[in-house]
Formats: C-alpha cells, sequence, structure tokens
C-alpha cells in the first residue's frame, strides 16, 4: 500500500508539470512563429529594397547612357563645323599655289628650258583647279547632310530614352518577380512622375542663341592648318617670302554662321630707304559671308603681313554658298544640385539614383583643371544616392 500511495503522488506531481509546461510551450511555438514570420517580412521587405536599388539605378543608368550620346554628338557637331574650316582652307591654299605658280611661269618665260617647266606646271594647276572646287563644294554639302543628320538623332535620342526607363523597368520587375507589386518612379524630390521633368533637363540649342558657347569651341577645336598657315619660305635679309594663311568662324550680327578662308605668299624686298611687297600668290575662299572687314590678327596674321596681296585675295574669292546654323541639345548650367536623379517607391521600399560627371584620373585635362559638367564630353555615370531631407520630407508628406 505505501508503494501504491508513492506512486500515485509521482503521476500526480508529472501531471502538474505538464499543465505547467503548456503555458511555456505555447509561447515559445508563438515566439517561434513570431521569428519566422518577421523573418519572412524581413526577407520580403529586402527582396523589395534589392528590387528598387537595381530599378532606380537601372533608370540612372539609360539616363546617363542619353547624356553621354547627346555629348558624343555635340562632339560630332563640333567637328563637322572644323571640317567646313578645313575644306575652305583647303580651297584657299591651293588658288594661293596656282596663282603662285602662274606668277613664277611669267616671270620665268624668258629663261630657256626653266620656261617650259614652269608653263607646264601652272596649266595643270588651273586645270585641276576647278575639278577640287567642284570636290569642295560637293564635300560642303554633304557636311550639311550629315549634320542635319545628328540633329536628327539628337531628337530621336531624347524622345526615345524617356520613354524606354518606364518599359525597362517594368521588365526588371518582372524578371525579380515584384510585378505583383505596385510601385512608381518620381523625379527626386519625388514629387512628380517620370518623365515630365525630363524634357526640361536638356533643351534644343540653337548656335545663334547660346551666348556663342558652340562658336568658341569650335574656334577653339581647329586644327593647326585651320587656325594659322604662316610662315616664312625665304628669309635672305634684303629679299623676304612670307607665307600667310587661315580659316576663321564669322558669326554675323543677325546669328548667321559663316566660314572664310585666305592665304597669300609675298616678296618682300627690303632697301634703305623702301620697302616693297610684291604680291605673288593668294587665294580666298568663303561660304555665308564674304570677306570684307578682318583684323590684323585674322587669317594668321595675313592683313599685318601681306596687305597688299591680302587686298588681291579678297578681291577674288571663291563663293561656296550658304551654311546653315548648327542646332544641338545643351543645358548651359549643370551644377551638383541639379544634376537629374530619380526615386523608385514601392510601397514600403524607397530607392534613389543619379548622375554624376567624373573625368578619370588617367584622363586629365591638358590645363590641369577641374572640369565642369557639360554635355560635350561623355563622362556621367550613374550611382545609388541617399535620399535628402528633402526627399524624405516630400515623401512622408505626399506619399
Amino acid at each position: 500500500m505505501k508503494l501504491l500511495s508513492l506512486a500515485t503522488n509521482s503521476s500526480a506531481s508529472a501531471g502538474y508539470v505538464s499543465i505547467l509546461t503548456l503555458p511555456v510551450v505555447a509561447a515559445l511555438l508563438l515566439l517561434l512563429l513570431g521569428s519566422a514570420t518577421q523573418q519572412h517580412r524581413l526577407q520580403r521587405q529586402w527582396h523589395l529594397q534589392s528590387a528598387a536599388d537595381a530599378m532606380a539605378l537601372s533608370a540612372a543608368t539609360i539616363m546617363a547612357r542619353e547624356f553621354n550620346l547627346l555629348a558624343i554628338v555635340n562632339r560630332a557637331i563640333i567637328a563637322n563645323q572644323v571640317t567646313r574650316g578645313q575644306l575652305l582652307g583647303l580651297s584657299s591654299w591651293y588658288s594661293n599655289l596656282a596663282t603662285a605658280a602662274l606668277r613664277l611661269a611669267v616671270v620665268s618665260s624668258v629663261i630657256p628650258y626653266v620656261n617650259v617647266l614652269t608653263r607646264y606646271l601652272a596649266t595643270i594647276m588651273q586645270r585641276i583647279e576647278q575639278p577640287l572646287r567642284a570636290i569642295i563644294q560637293a564635300a560642303l554639302v554633304m557636311q550639311q547632310v550629315v549634320e542635319t543628320v545628328l540633329h536628327t538623332a539628337q531628337w530621336m535620342i531624347r524622345s526615345s530614352f524617356a520613354m524606354l526607363i518606364p518599359k525597362t523597368l517594368t521588365e526588371l520587375a518582372q524578371r525579380q518577380q515584384v510585378a505583383e507589386q505596385s510601385w512608381e518612379i518620381f523625379h527626386s524630390p519625388g514629387l512628380i512622375e517620370f518623365p515630365w521633368l525630363w524634357w526640361r533637363v536638356v533643351t534644343p540649342q540653337l548656335g545663334v542663341q547660346d551666348e556663342s558657347l558652340l562658336a568658341d569651341m569650335v574656334i577653339a577645336s581647329r586644327d593647326p592648318f585651320s587656325q594659322s598657315r604662316s610662315y616664312r619660305w625665304l628669309d635672305g635679309g634684303l629679299v623676304r617670302i612670307q607665307k600667310t594663311g587661315g580659316s576663321e568662324l564669322q558669326v554675323e550680327q543677325y546669328g548667321r554662321w559663316g566660314w572664310q578662308a585666305l592665304d597669300t605668299v609675298a616678296v618682300h624686298i627690303n632697301l634703305l630707304f623702301t620697302r616693297q611687297e610684291i604680291p605673288w600668290g593668294y587665294g580666298a575662299a568663303y561660304q555665308t559671308t564674304a570677306i570684307n572687314r578682318m583684323t590684323n590678327d585674322a587669317f594668321g596674321r595675313s592683313r599685318r603681313s601681306n596687305p597688299r596681296t591680302t587686298r588681291g585675295a579678297v578681291a577674288n574669292q571663291h563663293n561656296y554658298g550658304v551654311a546653315l546654323n548648327p542646332q544641338y541639345f545643351n543645358q548651359r548650367e549643370l551644377l551638383p544640385t541639379e544634376w537629374p536623379a530619380v526615386i523608385v517607391k514601392f510601397d514600403r521600399v524607397v530607392a534613389k539614383a543619379g548622375l554624376r560627371f567624373s573625368r578619370p584620373p588617367q584622363m586629365p585635362r591638358r590645363d590641369g583643371r577641374i572640369e565642369r559638367a557639360n554635355l560635350f564630353n561623355p563622362l556621367w555615370e550613374p550611382e545609388l544616392q541617399a535620399l535628402t531631407t528633402a526627399d524624405k520630407l516630400v515623401l512622408e508628406r505626399f506619399l
């Protein structure tokens, strides 16, 4: 009986312990369930954040590509304009050689045997000049066609890339299996949906209404042949042969663009009491505006070095028609605070990405200066960015 009583007491104690542990087990189960739910929620949040970051960075990448493409086309427009100056310079340079050869044939006509060679050389150069002018005229027309194509390409880039961003983000959302989640893309700071402000970031410009920005860049981009073709052919003390020439971009008062080129060769005789300039060769060509005025430093200082010969060149300049004014896309002020950025927003997740302009250290400028953001060098790249105070205020207040 005593053994039976001890067994009964042990069973009662075990029952009491089981009843007491049920709440603990239930609490542990609830804790595990809550932990699993929280982990799932955090994992889902992390997945949405990763998707939002990828979508925002993809949008910024497309925006950077558009900026870089516009910059490349702008550089091509500048190169196209410089080519015009080279073509006109080639025309005036060859005319200068042709007239110099003709003068040499006249002077050497009294020298036996030599006169045959000089006359033959002058005849050949005179015959080549007209076909060369026709080729240059056709090349100038082709340059105008190329410039029109470049400007049309910029319009197509501007119109297509803005529409490409929403389509790309939709495909990304499907690939990352978050297509069922509603998302939106805004311009930073998140008040206006994309792309309504994107059209104002870069606007069309005319070469006559940009405060001479494009004209100054074209002039600074001239090659050595276009900048100055001036040097001394001979310096014999009393007798000196001076060659001058160059190509100049002329912007008229009403904004019309035109190129001019001029080349001269003159023999200078310095005697004791007098100095004589004997014109020997000259050539001049223009597009849009004839050469009717010039400074002493223009065309490789032709007016200062060979004034008499320069007047002869101006009196016999060749017309290559009219050039259209260049058009391009640009934005003058691209301060860091104005660099474009977008915000991608899911239900409880926000991501921001934008553009930044940076010249790599391995590509330094020749002048050593820090380059400001512009649309003439394709140095734009995307980056994820932190939300600013303005972004947070707008998102909390309106979204």
